[in-house]
């Protein structure tokens, strides 16, 4: 079996691998769940996980280091 190289990693740390930490950030704060959700499917996540991650954040974002615009 082969290990993807992303396995191990973080989330943030996935996404800055990819190079999509920007469009992540833009898509929380634009709440924009259903983009926000595509991009953790890019990164490796279920549907499920990235659906569960993504509420979990705009549940209070600024504990994850998002302000409101």
């Amino acid at each position: 079996m082969i290990m993807s190289k992303l396995a191990g990693m973080t989330i943030n740390e996935r996404l800055f691998h990819v190079l999509i930490m920007d469009e992540f950030d833009t898509a929380i704060l634009s709440r924009d769940q259903d983009e926000a959700i595509a991009l953790l499917q890019r990164v490796e996540l279920s549907r499920e996980e990235a659906a569960a991650t993504v509420a979990t954040i705009f549940e209070g974002p600024g504990k994850y280091g998002y302000t409101k615009p």
